[in-house]
């Protein structure tokens, strides 16, 4: 019950992962993200310890393929997953169960892996597809909230969205670049709310501090975040 975008940006070789969903806490267990590395999503009866192997095996220099076939081999439950890999040279895989209820299904395109779960139909995951390349020359993190807001407005999941997230790294860098988490929507889908919407909320508000928390504020303790944005606005 999941929608999602994996990807690498060619450019800035950044990787990262935006998604959304019904259940709590999403971005919690399913997005595992290593700069240089690779960008996966697992989800639909999640299990984080293949986001850790899937990721451990991509450090190894396995390609996404390969790295599915190991999680088959260790998983007995593996036809109840949908797994998205996205490795830093770009190579992308992805693996989707049989659901006999709401579609769930993926897309494969050049370094990105548009999928889902429990949606309102295929026109979601084309949605995600076709918004994510039809925004390549827009900067990536903005590239990553757009598809997912593409596949909320093309129905996304019926019941509502109660969590998203988005996740991104870029190599050589230890902690993500930008990591941010509705995990629950407020008010709830019931009452009118949508976590996507949040997301974009937040994500608006905090893309201009980017570059200050990635390593501006380590060098300049006497530079406050509201200090940076003014002196960011007047070098604009």
């Amino acid at each position: 019950m999941t929608f999602t975008i994996v990807a690498r940006c060619p450019e800035t070789e950044l990787l990262g992962v935006c998604l959304a969903t019904s259940p709590l806490a999403v971005a919690s267990r399913c997005p595992h993200v290593r700069g240089g590395v690779a960008a996966i999503s697992s989800q639909c009866h999640s299990d984080w310890r293949h986001g850790l192997t899937g990721l451990e095996l991509a450090a190894k220099g396995w390609s996404p393929d390969e790295i599915l076939v190991a999680l088959r081999h260790k998983d007995r439950f593996f036809d109840y997953r949908q797994i998205g890999i996205v490795t830093a040279d770009g190579r992308a895989a992805a693996h989707s169960p049989v659901n006999g209820a709401a579609y769930t299904g993926h897309r494969v395109g050049e370094g990105f892996v548009a999928m889902g779960n429990g949606l309102a139909g295929p026109q979601v995951v084309d949605a995600i597809h076709d918004a994510f390349v039809a925004n390549e020359a827009i900067p990536f993190f903005e590239r990553l909230v757009r598809a997912i807001e593409a596949g909320a407005a093309a129905g996304g999941e019926p019941i509502g969205h109660k969590s998203a997230g988005l996740i991104a790294c870029a190599p050589d860098v230890e902690r993500p670049l930008i990591d941010l988490r509705v995990d629950m929507a407020n008010p709830l889908p019931a009452e009118g709310g949508d976590a996507v919407r949040d997301l974009r909320r937040i994500f608006d508000a905090y893309e201009p501090l980017v570059p200050y928390y990635a390593d501006y504020w380590l060098d300049h303790p006497e530079i406050s975040y509201a200090q940076f944005l003014d002196l960011d606005s007047r070098r604009a």
